[in-house]
């Protein structure tokens, strides 16, 4: 009921393996088994467990039954090995409730902390018991001979009680639902444990003065109490015998005063008390005088100083104890009011925090619409090269993968020339690939499929999908390494949800860039205009300071565009770029090569008659 009432989520309840400790038996009915526990803790242990069931089936609240065995801390003093060490000190035997080869367990405090919080992390688990052991099992025999070593004077007996519990030494059910794997062995560390014990436990045990200290702390209110009632009550008897001649006392009564004063103080008990006192006195005065006990029975006028003595000491006590009463009232609904406004408190943060993580969720997680609308944003741009760029990030940020190529395909199909890659390829991949070396991969991804290695060949890439232009594809997006927890439908479905955005923004800046030809080429060539190369070598620049791409800049020595665009056809590779700048002078932009690798087209050039000056930059 406290926890519907609290709302809470989750309930974990701690029980012992030894609820498993019994036999199936049939009742004197016969219809049906029923558990016959051995001893009275697994009895116990049982019915708390039947308890917990019931509680689970009739609530929403998800409850874990943690069946534990013997607990071990740096520090035993009231657990089972702290029984043990106690026996072992004091010199007297101790006792194990089983057998000698019967099994024994040990779990840690760290390793059920650890417990706890992955308990507390996991959000999709159901109600359910589970078996929990230290990840090694002994026997109450090995216990004995690990004792020994710390003691060998340690004497040990057994109470043979049937064990019927079958301890596996390593609790897979938990490690399949919350991934807990035990990391101590608590025998191993019996003897540290001892003398941890001996130093922490025994060697700070309290000595006289503390444990007068610890006595006033817990019985000082009282006693401090009843040393007030009796000294006051002493003194106002001295004071009332010392006065009783006086004149000037003789309309002033001690004894009320002191009944007075004390119901005011401490309430209507103490009051009571007081008057009580001071009645017996009163009663013990008229004695001394000569007034037997009847006579101050019979006699009403006799009655009225104990009349009153009771009634001030009750009516002072009274409203004492109404004040008092008044107070605590006031501090409880102080305290209620603010717990509330606490708990309110704590539930607008955590709303609002909530509403924070969840933006961050939205706008964040590689799943979410959100992020596909930020990849979108990114792939929004004119030029076929910055999207190549874009989309390589976009790519790598929500696939969380850094093995990633595009490749540009020829019209013919044969070849795929390298575009763009992960950091981590630029120096492993071919600046182009053969389609007909990847004839498998390369019939799946021309069907509009995703390929995906599953026979893990050689030299293929894991994923790798098409992106189309016409009915044929254009580009070529390959992953060529993923992790073990990558290899599913749905990583495989994000990758073609990409590539499909992919494809609408570059052909999307293909359509663009068909339209406005006019402006961007020079009549009649494929050399480009000023603004157009500049751009094209600035997107080149960034992909070369992301370490996804290189390029070589070359200054041809030729100005006349005419007979350089027919010298260059057939010659250059169709994502390279031909431009002139501002001042007339021409260019040309070859992708993925470098400096290195230049011999072979420098050749060709030379060959067709152009010079030609590596430059770093255009102007």
């Amino acid at each position: 009921a406290q926890c519907e009432k609290s709302r809470a989520e989750k309930l974990v309840v701690f029980s012992t393996i030894d609820s498993q400790n019994y036999t199936m038996c049939y009742g004197k009915s016969g219809e049906r088994p029923e558990k016959e526990y051995h001893t009275r803790r697994s009895f116990r242990a049982g019915q708390m467990e039947e308890l917990c069931g019931y509680f689970a089936r009739k609530t929403d609240i998800c409850t874990v039954v943690l069946q534990l065995p013997y607990l071990a801390d740096h520090i035993n003093d009231q657990n089972f090995l702290g029984g043990i060490f106690h026996a072992i000190y004091e010199r007297r035997p101790a006792v194990f409730p089983y057998r000698r080869e019967d099994p024994l367990s040990f779990l840690t405090f760290h390793d059920l902390a650890d417990l706890m919080i992955q308990i507390h992390l996991e959000t999709e688990d159901q109600n359910g018991t589970y078996f929990v052991t230290g990840g090694s099992c002994y026997t109450y025999g090995d216990l004995e001979a690990m004792l020994h070593l710390v003691s060998p004077e340690f004497r040990v007996s057994y109470e043979n009680n049937p064990y019927v519990v079958d301890i596996s030494e390593y609790p897979s059910k938990l490690r399949r639902q919350y991934g807990f794997v035990p990391q101590e062995n608590a025998m191993e560390h019996i003897g540290a444990y001892y003398r941890a014990f001996v130093r922490e436990v025994i060697g700070r045990r309290p000595g006289i003065w503390e444990r007068a200290w610890d006595f006033i702390a817990r019985y000082g209110k009282g006693v401090f109490l009843c040393a007030e009632l009796v000294f006051l009550f002493l003194l106002a008897e001295f004071l009332s015998q010392y006065t009783s001649e006086n004149v000037y006392f003789r309309f002033v009564d001690v004894r009320l005063f002191y009944i007075v004063i004390i119901g005011t103080m401490h309430g209507m008990r103490s009051g009571l008390a007081a008057a009580v006192l001071e009645c017996f006195a009163l009663a013990y005065q008229y004695l001394r005088i000569g007034v037997n006990g009847t006579v101050l029975f019979y006699n009403i006028e006799n009655w009225i100083p104990f009349a009153v003595y009771l009634t001030a000491g009750s009516i002072t006590g009274y409203l004492s104890d109404k004040k008092s009463d008044a107070l605590v009232f006031l501090r409880q609904e102080y305290e209620l009011l603010r717990e509330k406004y606490l708990f309110l408190n704590d539930i607008y943060r955590g709303a609002v925090r909530n509403k924070e993580e969840y933006k961050k969720q939205i706008l964040g997680f590689k799943d979410s619409f959100g992020k596909i609308f930020d990849a979108v944003q990114k792939l929004d741009g004119e030029l076929p090269e910055s999207i190549f760029l874009s989309g390589l990030k976009v790519l790598e940020d929500i696939l969380e993968n850094h093995t990633i190529a595009i490749y540009t395909l020829d019209s013919w199909q044969k070849y795929g020339r390298l575009s763009v890659c992960s950091n981590s390829l630029v120096t492993t991949l071919m600046k182009s690939i053969c389609l007909e070396d990847h004839e498998r991969m390369f019939a799946a991804v021309k069907q509009g499929d995703v390929w995906r290695n599953i026979q893990m060949d050689e030299g293929e890439p894991m994923y790798a999908c098409g992106i189309f232009r016409g009915g044929q594809p254009a580009l070529l997006v390959t992953i060529w390494k993923v992790k073990v927890e990558q290899y599913g439908m749905n990583y495989v479905n994000i990758f073609q949800i990409l590539c499909g955005l992919m494809q609408t923004s570059f052909l999307r800046a293909l359509e663009y860039e068909e339209l406005a030809r006019t402006e961007f080429y020079y009549p009649n060539t494929n050399i480009v205009y000023p603004s157009r190369l500049t751009r094209v070598v600035e997107v080149q620049q960034e992909m070369r300071e992301e370490g996804v791409a290189d390029y070589v800049l070359l200054k041809l020595e030729d100005q006349d565009k005419t007979r350089v665009n027919e010298r260059l056809a057939g010659l250059v590779r169709a994502n390279d770029v031909i431009g002139a700048d501002q001042g007339g002078n021409l260019y040309l932009l070859l992708v993925q090569m470098k400096q290195e690798n230049l011999g072979i087209v420098g050749e060709r050039l030379m060959s067709r008659g152009l010079k030609y000056q590596i430059v770093e930059k255009i102007g």
